[in-house]
């Protein structure tokens, strides 16, 4: 079962706006973007900066260098697809593809001013 919980006003809060933070914790890395918007990690996601693609785990700490090449980057577009991977593409050509996990648990979930938005993938 998929439910998508995310809608046009959720993409809208992190399109053209910067990813200015990334926190590292246990169990997840969460990115903090200058709108207010955060997006906290607990699956796989994959970044191509100048052709190489990298990919990591948000569950696992030792990924984390793989987003820090993308902090302080506009994001000019944001989609999720009917698959629920949400893909950040910025102004430089750098993207980030995060794709949630069917295990039924939290993968990721996008937080802005209009509510939080957990994604379960069963």
């Amino acid at each position: 079962m998929k439910e998508k919980m995310i809608d046009n006003r959720d993409m809208a809060e992190i399109r053209h706006t910067i990813l200015t933070g990334v926190t590292v914790s246990v169990g997840s890395l969460v990115l903090l973007f200058s709108s207010g918007a955060q997006i906290v990690l607990q699956c796989v996601f994959e970044c191509q900066e100048d052709g190489i693609v990298r990919a990591g785990h948000g569950e696992d700490v030792s990924s984390s260098p793989v987003l820090f090449g993308l902090l302080n980057r506009r994001i000019v577009d944001a989609t999720v697809d009917g698959n629920l991977i949400l893909s950040l593409h910025f102004e430089d050509g750098g993207h980030l593809r995060i794709a949630p996990e069917r295990n039924g648990l939290e993968s990721y979930v996008l937080t802005t001013r209009y509510g939080i938005r957990p994604i379960v993938v069963i």
